[in-house]
């Protein structure tokens, strides 16, 4: 019985120090496995407000019309005063304008028999400047003695032809030159006038005789206005 009790107390003695060890051992901790992916922190999405327009003071910058420049031409009173040169550089012409005066003869109307200075018709056509055709006649010759138009046969298309006088100038370019018998010339003369209005351009057209020396045929040189941008510095 004895050994009986000794044998128990040691399976006693042996469980105790078991229980022990058990309880000094701490518990598992989860591991992940290698390769398992390790889930990240997910970020909070935080809104951007949209910019805030704010409106500047200064309104919006158009750009400026270019003003059209004003219209220049001469008026009969202009002319009257003796002021208004005509120049014709290519063929040395410079000389005063004068303002013919129309009567009625026998053989129907004629005008004032030009001089030493070309002379303006104020009523057949245009002011000098405006819209249509401004006629401005003269002679060639008188007996042997060459008169202000001599050398108008000359004149070539793109050649200049200047009005000025009052502070104002205008310059003209050949366009070109006409000779009709003497009685082709008004209607000849009024097609072109007619054109010109239709079509918003500006012209003067110089007449005179020809050939040199005899009034046998009209000879009209036509030219066109320049625009004052386009005038050359010369």
């Amino acid at each position: 019985m004895r050994a009986l009790a000794l044998v128990l107390t040691a399976f006693a003695l042996l469980a105790a120090s078991l229980a022990c060890a058990r309880a000094d051992v701490p518990a598992p901790t989860s591991v992940p496995e290698p390769g398992s992916p390790t889930a990240l922190p997910t970020e909070a999405i935080v809104p951007t407000a949209e910019p805030t327009m704010v409106p500047t003071s200064e309104p919006a910058l158009e750009p400026t019309p270019t003003a059209a420049p004003a219209p220049v031409f001469f008026l009969r009173e202009e002319v009257m005063s003796g002021r208004v040169a005509l120049e014709i550089p290519k063929i040395g012409v410079l000389a005063y304008l004068r303002m013919a005066e129309e009567a009625m003869g026998p053989n129907g109307p004629y005008f004032t028999r030009p001089g030493e200075h070309p002379l303006w018709i104020p009523d057949r056509g245009a002011e000098i400047g405006n819209v249509g055709v401004a006629l401005i006649y003269g002679h060639r010759q008188w007996g042997p003695v060459p008169k202000v138009f001599t050398a108008l046969d000359r004149l070539e298309a793109g050649d200049l032809i200047l009005v000025s006088g009052e502070g104002k100038t205008l310059t003209f370019a050949v366009s070109e030159t006409v000779v009709v018998e003497p009685a082709d010339f008004w209607p000849t003369f009024f097609r072109h006038d007619d054109a010109a209005l239709q079509e918003g351009r500006i012209q003067i057209a110089l007449l005179t005789c020809t050939p040199w020396g005899t009034d046998r045929q009209r000879m009209v040189v036509f030219a066109e206005l320049v625009p004052q941008q386009e005038v050359p510095s010369n």
